[in-house]
């Protein structure tokens, strides 16, 4: 026993003290404390500049629909070009991005278009980055140690998403909301510059065939995958029935039958403290299924929607919310682990993309559909119904072979 112990806690060390991971967690720590700080920074900053609900929705809505509509071509890029130097790209944009849309602000520049196209230039950097890194990941991760990593960035996204929105908050209220802005814009900048000196990896290609052409070669190696678009279509009507309605649905009930702005606080931090714990878990746990796993983790969800739905104790409601960031994470961090195991390096990066815009596609679907759908059953029936799709949806996929038996490394692999 002791034994086993000692080679659990050197491994840990060794993978803690592993360079790439450790640049890696420091250059995406700025970032996650951006990307936490970026809704509260940039809703007070368009809602005190232009006074318009309806602006600050345009602006978001065009930068997810540029992420969506870019994505396949971020994909096909990301396996003809280097990979690191999209990334830093990302980074570089996003910050850039933040940055401008914070000054212009400070100096009270009130053109709606000038925020619409910062937006439109984040959401390019959103679809550059995640083809790009589950590409690089494979190829400078070594396999050992993916889910390591995968826990590790479960771990630092969480922090930030804790992190950030209070120091935002706190530049808001000690400062102004344009400054906010522009100083969340700073940290993915220094997150780039960090970023620089990681490997490469490669996988540049010669651009012998059509853009076309490499879209069939990532439609057609995604296709042949049962097991990521069943997943894939799990999550489309995921985002649908539970994401959306969280992120429209959720504030009104916190304003009517909780204490506001401050207890749906307190249900997301429960979300981040558990995506924090579901990262640790990922770190020590290394099932022999894991996509299986990761489903069923999924499950976790469950509570915090039903207990939403009935008004239940605020604290017993952020109790269960930490729940349900665990198993989310959990599931995250075992998907990018497999996904980086079992796709081939010459198309992982367009299968990424075809894999984002599947499941993440259908969200501008669900958030327009959200109010229209609370008219219909109830907002508590909308949550009831996402408890309910959350366990028949986990069932009906486990009923797939190759989702309910990946195994931990591919047949031909035979390390383990």
């Amino acid at each position: 026993m002791s034994e086993a112990n000692h080679t659990t806690r050197s491994t840990t060390r060794e993978i803690l003290r592993d360079p790439v991971i450790q640049r890696l967690t420091i250059a995406r720590s700025f970032v996650s404390l951006a990307n936490g700080m970026l809704p509260v920074a940039l809703s007070f900053t368009i809602l005190e500049l232009l006074h318009s609900a309806t602006d600050l929705g345009l602006i978001l809505g065009a930068e997810t629909l540029t992420m969506v509509l870019a994505i396949l071509f971020a994909g096909v890029l990301a396996d003809r070009v280097p990979r690191k130097w999209l990334l830093v790209a990302s980074d570089g944009l996003f910050g850039v991005s933040m940055l401008a849309s914070g000054i212009l602000a400070v100096f009270a520049i009130k053109q709606l278009l000038y925020y619409a196209l910062a937006a439109v230039l984040i959401g390019f950097a959103d679809a550059l980055f995640v083809p790009a890194f589950e590409g690089w990941a494979q190829q400078v991760i070594p396999p050992d140690k993916r889910q390591q990593a995968s826990a590790v960035r479960s771990v630092y996204r969480n922090l930030g998403s804790i992190a950030g929105p209070f120091l935002a908050a706190l530049l808001v209220a000690t400062i102004s909301a344009p400054w906010a802005l522009a100083v969340a814009g700073l940290f993915p900048l220094v997150g780039g510059v960090i970023f620089m000196k990681m490997p490469s990896g490669s996988n540049a290609k010669v651009l012998t065939t059509s853009l076309l052409s490499e879209l069939r070669s990532g439609w057609g190696a995604f296709r042949s995958r049962t097991w990521i678009w069943t997943i894939d279509l799990q999550f489309a009507i995921w985002h649908v029935v539970i994401w959306a309605p969280l992120m429209v649905l959720g504030p009104v009930l916190a304003e009517h039958y909780y204490h506001g702005a401050t207890s749906w606080a307190l249900i997301w931090a429960g979300v981040g403290i558990g995506g924090v714990a579901g990262g640790v878990i990922a770190f020590k746990y290394h099932p022999r299924f894991p996509v299986r796993t990761g489903t069923i983790a999924m499950v976790a969800l469950m509570p915090v929607m039903v207990l939403l739905a009935f008004h239940a104790n605020i604290w017993l409601t952020s109790t269960a919310a930490i729940l349900g960031g665990a198993g989310l994470e959990f599931f995250g961090a075992l998907w990018s682990y497999s996904f980086q195991t079992h796709v081939p390096s010459n198309v992982i990066s367009k299968v990424a993309s075809f894999d984002f815009l599947a499941s993440v596609g259908f969200l501008p679907i669900g958030l327009a559909l959200a109010v229209p759908l609370s008219r219909l059953v109830s907002v508590e029936g909308v949550f009831l119904i996402g408890a309910g799709y959350l366990l028949i949806s986990a069932f009906i996929v486990l009923l797939v072979p190759s989702v309910r038996q990946l195994p931990r490394t591919p047949p031909t692999d035979t390390s383990e």
